[in-house]
């Protein structure tokens, strides 16, 4: 029987979930949750260094077997501040999102939405105020923002849009 102890709130409701602990033989312990009961894991947490935070932790989020979703803990203050989601099943993360003031909430999003393995769609809640105010989207992946649409006055409106290269501006001269 291990002396570690640890409180794990996997599904985020506000109650701490029936977990069961085993040592990974380096100082560090993995957590494993099943959240819906039905006898699989649906939650596996990581904490390396065994100091009681979770570095990372991955989540089935669907409860089919799969972990579509994986978040880190980058900065060890025990809150996950990057996720990285797989939304259609192949294997492959084709969403990325991150909380760069450490609030609990993403306020940065970079997707892959053809799903060929290259994002082409970005977002960001630059106020931090948890509405999107930033949104960019490279149509043809060649690295350089064919839209970019900005709330620059923070309202809930999107007021500004300037379009990166003639192909996608409908304003420039033929």
């Amino acid at each position: 029987m291990s002396e570690y102890d640890i409180n794990v709130d996997a599904d985020g409701d506000g109650h701490w979930d029936d977990h069961s602990v085993e040592s990974d033989g380096h100082g560090g312990y993995n957590i494993y949750v099943d959240q819906n009961n039905d006898g699989r894991v649906d939650f596996v947490g990581h904490d390396a260094d065994g100091d009681g935070l979770l570095e990372s932790g991955a989540y089935d989020n669907n409860f089919d077997g799969n972990f579509e979703s994986q978040n880190v803990d980058t900065n060890g203050d025990g809150w996950f501040d990057q996720q990285n989601t797989d939304r259609d099943g192949d294997g492959t993360f084709d969403v990325a999102y991150g909380d760069t003031n450490h609030d609990g909430q993403w306020d940065v999003t970079a997707a892959d939405n053809d799903y060929n393995g290259t994002a082409d769609t970005f977002a960001a809640d630059r106020n931090h105020d948890g509405d999107t105010d930033w949104q960019a989207r490279d149509n043809d992946e060649d690295g350089q923002y064919n839209t970019v649409t900005t709330d620059s006055n923070y309202d809930g409106t999107f007021d500004t849009t300037r379009f990166g290269d003639q192909e996608t501006n409908p304003y420039a001269s033929a």
